[in-house]
């Protein structure tokens, strides 16, 4: 399994597989258009040189990453920086309110939800998705945090804080209620045609959303169970987002109500943990009950991203070699002796 940067002859495999991401998933592109734009986008942002602009002179930059196995792309991933610098980032902050009649001896606690735009200048994560024929074996596992290898190779790229809007949750037919309940009776629009819009230009969320704050309590009971839920195939990636250090700080998405999780990028598990080794090709270290490691290749014209598994009883540690199966090193190309960049899986993380 190898995390990369996406190519241009990826463009026809990468449309084939966006086929099989649903309606809900608009972060990814669907048109062979919309893909050649992503990736060209991803190799700009990996080729640019010198130091990042001012902050107030940044633009988003769209680092897009694939997963390949058995010479298939069968995964995607993707981060986008400085969010807020092009257009405005709104999300909805779920707050308490207390309001009392001392005269009447009644106290009533709500919620309000309020159009927020606290992720300014944050970096985001997000199109994260896996074939469905493809699940388990730890590729999500590797998709998710292969982003953060990149960003502890290269934090100077990349915000102090990161985020992930988890996709909301709606039924098996793809209807979402928290949409129904707000977004539809001001947008009059579909909920896809809606999120599409929102990835391009945020001004009719401006212009169409209530200014004041929305009481939680007038919503439909779908729609208030829901807010801050995510959906049933985004539950494993927010939990493994989550045992990375990300926490919901009652921020939802305005559109579906999904969770928005956060982070500071050094504070990460695995960036906080990576450190830099130099290879050893060890064909017999290699195991399948010892500790787990991310392995990256840190170059950015070379970036590559696998997860390896020593033999019992071996253990690595800083100040030592990595040992690297020969078939290890050649899809990161890499050699004996030279640096690459190291995490090793615990905990949750590891399971």
């Amino acid at each position: 399994m190898l995390v990369r940067p996406a190519r241009m002859e990826d463009v026809k495999s990468l449309t084939e597989l966006s086929k099989k991401a649903g309606r809900g998933m608009t972060t990814m592109p669907k048109s062979t258009t919309e893909m050649t734009e992503r990736i060209e986008h991803s190799i700009a942002a990996l080729s640019r040189t010198g130091p990042n602009p001012p902050p107030a002179e940044a633009l988003t930059e769209r680092y897009f990453l694939v997963l390949e196995e058995e010479n298939q792309v069968i995964g995607t991933s993707g981060i986008f920086t400085n969010l807020g610098s092009e257009r405005p980032f709104y999300s909805y902050r779920l707050s308490h309110l207390t309001r009392e009649s001392p005269e009447l001896n009644i106290r009533s606690d709500v919620e309000i939800l309020s159009l927020v735009n606290d992720y300014h200048g944050y970096s985001e994560i997000g199109t994260l998705f896996l074939d469905p024929a493809w699940r388990g074996g730890g590729r999500g596992r590797l998709m998710s945090f292969s982003r953060f290898m990149l960003m502890a190779a290269h934090p100077e790229r990349f915000n102090t804080n990161v985020l992930a809007e988890i996709r909301g949750w709606s039924d098996s037919d793809e209807r979402f209620p928290f949409w129904e309940a707000i977004g539809q009776k001001f947008f009059k629009m579909g909920f896809v045609e809606a999120d599409k819009r929102s990835t391009i230009d945020t001004r009719f969320i401006a212009d169409l959303m209530p200014k004041h704050p929305i009481y939680v309590s007038l919503l439909s009971e779908e729609a208030q169970r829901i807010i801050g839920e995510p959906h049933t195939l985004s539950r494993p990636a927010m939990e493994l987002l989550e045992s990375q250090g990300f926490r919901y700080r009652n921020c939802v998405d305005i559109l579906d109500a999904g969770p928005s999780i956060e982070a500071v990028v050094s504070e990460v598990e695995t960036v906080r943990n990576s450190f830099m080794a130099p290879v050893a090709i060890n064909d017999a270290a290699a195991g399948t009950d010892g500790d787990k490691w991310l392995v990256a290749n840190p170059a950015l014209e070379n970036f590559g991203c696998t997860e390896i598994q020593l033999a019992k009883g071996i253990k690595f540690t800083k100040d030592e070699t990595i040992p690297l199966k020969a078939t290890q090193a050649k899809i990161l190309n890499v050699e004996a002796g030279q640096q690459v960049l190291v995490s090793q899986l615990i905990g949750r993380s590891a399971s």
